[in-house]
């Protein structure tokens, strides 16, 4: 039976002539277990080097276990009707010494592949000569994080994940060559690449309640007052004991005016996109954030030991909270969001409805659209 190794596949290849820097980001890449599949949520900075006007006319991956045998692979290129596959990056042409994120779209595997080693081919074509270009250098060695921290909901009762990290959400959607260019550098680390928007439900499994003539305005968050979400005001508790080492309780909650971000810029007050918040710290690198809490509502203070579901404060809507009604959480490696890691996590004692059915979970990663029934945070 033939064992298919890394140097039989997916060579090292590159063009002598190198025209392209190409940068994983972040710098450690995590596995993410998920309930079906694992994940993997990490992307590329593609920086020019020449003055060619270059397109990705290819992109390749290998995975491999830890002996070097190959798995599977996976590929994008310009064949097809209308919109070929690479074109669903959005971005694939790069003009000279430009740069521009590209979100890695091999990001989903199935659950018992031991994904150890990944190794990418890119093609870059120039547009005028139709000379091609290889760089088969970028490898990732993916890590399994081990969390520390038994983490409970810090919401009660029914509710849903409004976005989470998922491929396409807005948490992960940050472009962080763009974001730390445009914020001088003040915005490091994509702190919402794990994170999840908590937003309670009724029992219909809206956010808020509806008369009959309203339901057909129901196809959006363009509602016009975000005070009528359950989720307004909704109680937080501390999803696991720890020390409290950062409160912010002073800013307003911007039901009228949008964020202002060129201005937070201006001011070198980016960390106000966070609103109002607690964070909490559990263990020497595990810290809980809860963003756009009320302002006025937070009850603890920096340094107070706080235990598994105690009450902190209440949703508001402070911050970049956007158009909707939620709490945001986290978990990073450290304190200061804008520079620290963003790391996995899960939550346990979860009930989520599956298919039409309540499951339980000892413990679970949260994502995009799941529901939850709920779980009576551990503590008072």
């Amino acid at each position: 039976m033939p064992v298919f190794t890394l140097s039989d596949f997916l060579s090292s290849h590159t063009t002598p002539d190198k025209v392209v820097e190409i940068q994983v980001e972040p710098d450690v890449v995590y596995v993410e277990p998920g309930r079906d599949a694992q994940y993997l949520n990490f992307d590329f900075i593609l920086q020019g080097l020449t003055e060619k006007t270059l397109t990705l006319g290819f992109l390749k991956v290998a995975v491999y276990d830890a002996s070097g045998s190959l798995l599977t692979y996976r590929y994008l290129n310009h064949n097809g009707v209308g919109t070929p596959g690479i074109h669903t990056l959005g971005k694939f042409q790069l003009a000279g010494q430009a740069h521009f994120d590209l979100f890695n779209p091999f990001y989903q595997f199935p659950k018992d592949m031991p994904i150890d080693c990944l190794r990418y081919m890119f093609t870059f074509v120039e547009r005028e000569t139709r000379q091609e270009y290889y760089d088969g250098t970028v490898v990732v060695t993916p890590q399994v994080y081990h969390q520390q921290t038994r983490l409970c909901l810090p919401l009660r009762g029914p509710m849903t994940i409004l976005d989470g990290h998922d491929y396409t959400s807005h948490h992960r959607r940050f472009g962080m060559s763009l974001v730390r260019e445009v914020t001088q550098q003040q915005f490091v680390s994509n702190f919402s690449r794990y994170a999840v928007d908590f937003a309670l439900v009724g029992p219909d499994g809206n956010l808020r309640a509806m008369a009959p003539e309203e339901r057909h305005e129901n196809y959006d968050f363009h509602f016009t007052d975000v005070c009528k979400f359950y989720t307004h005001e909704a109680p937080v508790y501390a999803p696991a004991a720890g020390v409290v080492v950062a409160v912010e309780n002073a800013l307003p909650d911007l039901y009228t005016t949008a964020f202002d971000m060129d201005a937070a810029i201006r001011a070198h007050r980016v960390a106000d996109l966070a609103g109002n918040c607690v964070i909490i710290q559990h263990t020497d690198r595990e810290f809980s954030h809860l963003f756009h809490l009320l302002q006025g509502s937070v009850c603890v203070d920096i340094g107070q030991q706080v235990s598994s579901g105690q009450y902190l404060g209440r949703v508001g809507f402070s911050g970049a909270a956007t158009t909707y009604s939620h709490l945001h959480y986290q978990l990073m490696d450290g304190p200061d969001f804008l520079r620290d890691n963003a790391l996995p996590c899960q939550f346990s004692d979860v009930m989520l409805w599956l298919n039409g059915k309540v499951a339980h979970f000892d413990k679970v990663a949260l994502d995009t659209s799941d529901f939850i029934l709920g779980a009576e945070p551990e503590g008072d």
